[in-house]
This record gives C-alpha cells, sequence and structure tokens, in this order.
C-alpha cells in the first residue's frame, strides 16, 4: 500500500494544523496574568472573661424584702363551699355549622354520600340548604385541582353505609344528582 503523494500532504497538513492549534497559543500569550488569590484570615475568637459578676442591690433591700413579707395577711380565707365547682344542668350545644366528627377511637369507619361536584358555590350552597330543610346532614367541602376550585356536596356522615345507599334514591329524587357512597375523610382543623 503506496501512500498517494496528495494523502501525504494531507496528512502533513492536519499534523501541522494541530500542533499549531496547540502550542501557539502558549507562544502568543506572553504576558501572562498570575492571580494570587488574596485569603483573608479569620480571627481567632476573642478571649471572654469567666469572671461572674455580682448582683448589685440597692442598699435598702433588705428594709424593701421585710415590707414585702406580711402578705400572709392580705390572703383571705376561701370557703370550702365556694372552691368547689358548679355543676351545669344542661350539656354544651354543638357550635352551629361545624362538620360532624367521626369517632376515630373505635376504628369504625365513617361513610358519607358525595352528590357531586361543582364550580358554582352559590349552586352547592342552595342544594346544602335544600337538603338541610329536608331533614338532611348535608354539607360542602372546597377543594383545589388542576382546573380550579371545586365545592363537594356530600351527605353524611354515618357509620352504616347501608342506612346511607337506602337514602341514595329520595336524595336523587330531591336534587336529580346520583350520589356515591364513600368513606368519610374529616378535614383537618
Amino acid at each position: 500500500m503506496v501512500a498517494s503523494p496528495l494523502q501525504n500532504r494531507i496528512v502533513g497538513t492536519v499534523i501541522i494544523v494541530a500542533l499549531a492549534v496547540i502550542f501557539l497559543p502558549d507562544l502568543l500569550d506572553g504576558n501572562k496574568i498570575q492571580r494570587d488569590d488574596e485569603l483573608e484570615t479569620i480571627p481567632l475568637r476573642p478571649e471572654l472573661s469567666t469572671e461572674q459578676q455580682r448582683a448589685q442591690f440597692p442598699e435598702d433591700f433588705e428594709q424593701q424584702i421585710a415590707a414585702a413579707e406580711p402578705a400572709e395577711e392580705a390572703l383571705t380565707a376561701v370557703d370550702e363551699e365556694s372552691a368547689e365547682p358548679e355543676e351545669f344542668s344542661s350539656p354544651r350545644e354543638p357550635v352551629a355549622g361545624r362538620l360532624p366528627q367521626a369517632d376515630e377511637s373505635n376504628g369504625a369507619p365513617a361513610w358519607v354520600i358525595r352528590l357531586g361536584a361543582f364550580r358554582n358555590a352559590e349552586n352547592v350552597n342552595r342544594l346544602v340548604e335544600e337538603l338541610q330543610e329536608a331533614g338532611f346532614s348535608a354539607y360542602s367541602r372546597s377543594t383545589r385541582n388542576q382546573s380550579g376550585e371545586l365545592n363537594i356536596l356530600l351527605v353524611g356522615p354515618d357509620l352504616d353505609a347501608e342506612a346511607l345507599r337506602a337514602q341514595l334514591t329520595e336524595l336523587q329524587e330531591i336534587t336529580g344528582l346520583e350520589g356515591q357512597v364513600v368513606r368519610y375523610q374529616p378535614t383537618p382543623e
């Protein structure tokens, strides 16, 4: 295999160009700037004196304390009868507008009927009022997803899922919506 003169010239030119690319920048850069990074030294932690200072009290401090000691005279005797807490005759009324909470301590799941999710909060509030007038424990819950704010219409909760399933037909007659019985998840407060 004899190389043609043209191939020899091409190989020679490539070698010379490669050497020029490698060494020429170093030769032409005559003024190399040396950067000496000046490092700042962090000063050492100052020595703190461990000497404790005594508290300075006014000269008449003992007299002020002596004058303040007869505090026992200021105390009044408390009747034992008035010290007992009063008993309330009626239990507290639940706060109106709060959502019913499931008892998580016994581990029994609670169920709700989800009638739908709507964008218009006014319609959901109207349906909630309509269902509450009909005797259902209806409420709404707001949630956010990719498409925006949604208002979920819920009825319940109840520990008996079958009792809620029995209410589905009556709810459909009132609202025209087909509901689903789903597990109740209380909102974190």
